[in-house]
């Protein structure tokens, strides 16, 4: 849902050529498609993730080329930092762990498609005066 997200703030602000973004996760099955609840809830703000492919962090081979890596957890910034991301690169998204809602409701994906789009525009906001300088 995040990186459908954050996209779509990058597209409305005509930044496809400055940012860019990948979601991978630490126990995805390569290849996945999102939940349908995921699908649903992104749906209802004019996010469609229905093509996303999920993808596995033992997948990628240089982490050197990304700028920033944006956790939801604690433990996923620990399971980075095992990887070898160096910490200055690591950034939990927002003041509280954003928990999975995997296995969840529609109401518990809302709450988490919530909690990730406000976060996702302090982190823009903040983005876009880094790059507009």
């Amino acid at each position: 849902m995040a990186e459908g997200m954050f996209r779509k703030m990058i597209e409305e602000n005509g930044l496809e050529e400055s940012v860019f973004c990948l979601s991978f996760g630490l126990a995805a099955k390569e290849g996945k498609r999102p939940p349908e609840n995921a699908v649903a809830v992104c749906r209802e703000i004019g996010v469609d993730i229905s093509g996303h492919k999920a993808r596995n962090l033992s997948s990628l081979k240089d982490l050197d080329i990304f700028d920033a890596f944006v956790v939801m957890t604690e433990t996923q910034a620990y399971v980075l930092k095992q990887a070898g991301v160096p910490e200055d690169k690591l950034y939990l998204l927002g003041e509280e762990e954003i928990k999975d809602p995997y296995g969840t409701d529609l109401d518990e994906f809302r709450q988490c498609r919530d909690q990730i789009w406000r976060q996702l525009q302090v982190l823009f906001q903040r983005l876009c005066r880094f790059i507009r300088k």
